[in-house]
């Protein structure tokens, strides 16, 4: 639930968020591609 949340260390941007600018600079240190699952499970 902290998906949506902006977080301060991460220069005010949801972890989500901050995980694909992670992934579009250095793509070779994921091994899955980052997801947003907004709803819950089913």
């Amino acid at each position: 639930y902290n998906h949506h949340l902006p977080q301060k260390a991460l220069g005010h941007e949801a972890p989500v968020q901050a995980l694909k600018k992670w992934k579009m600079k250095a793509p070779d240190l994921f091994v899955k591609n980052v997801r947003n699952h907004p709803g819950p499970d089913k």
